[in-house]
């Protein structure tokens, strides 16, 4: 692969048709940039150093950038295809099988996600979330500092007081050895 060849494959990839590549496009530019890199390593001209070492530069550059455009294409025109709507984007024959896979994985992702963001059953969980915090009695081991619990109340535990906290409260308590639960009915063990 020169860099004649993918500048062309570049200019042409900036149009809304997808234009077709090698299945091999990017293992060939690959292979080129290691054989580069290896030849770098055994030139003892300074000039030719400086040659090969912009090459690498601009074939890394124009990877990258062909990698982008197509990648861009596929994104739009997997989000248009779950929403329905027309990416204006041709030429989905000349994916290669990796890119394939790519757009089918997208649709996949976005179309689960659309199915949570819109599921009654997300607007159920939040409500039962907001709802009055579940509690858990338990004895204090060693005096803490004043905090607010999940519930907006203030608290200031004492050694050997009892007292019912928050259980997201009292889970922290308990990993840092602060309270010792009494009831464990309403909390969940981590």
């Amino acid at each position: 692969m020169d860099i004649d060849e993918l500048l062309l494959i570049l200019e042409k990839s900036k149009k809304d048709k997808i234009q077709k590549i090698d299945e091999d496009f990017y293992s060939k530019i690959n292979l080129r940039l290691r054989e580069l890199e290896e030849r770098k390593k055994e030139i003892g001209d300074y000039q030719e150093a400086i040659r090969v070492d912009d090459e690498l530069r601009t074939l890394r550059r124009i990877q990258r950038r062909i990698f982008e455009i197509r990648t861009s294409k596929i994104l739009r025109a997997a989000w248009s295809e779950v929403c329905k709507t027309d990416s204006g984007l041709e030429g989905f024959e000349n994916l290669i099988e990796d890119e394939k896979n790519l757009f089918r994985s997208l649709i996949e992702s976005i179309t689960a996600f659309k199915n949570r963001a819109f599921s009654s059953e997300i607007a159920k969980k939040e409500v039962v979330e907001k709802s009055e915090p579940d509690y858990v009695l338990v004895k204090v081991k060693n005096d803490a500092d004043e905090f607010e619990g999940v519930n907006g109340k203030t608290y200031k535990l004492r050694r050997e007081d009892v007292v019912t906290l928050p259980s997201l409260n009292a889970k922290i308590l308990i990993k840092s050895g602060t309270v010792e639960v009494i009831d464990t009915g309403n909390i969940e063990n981590n």
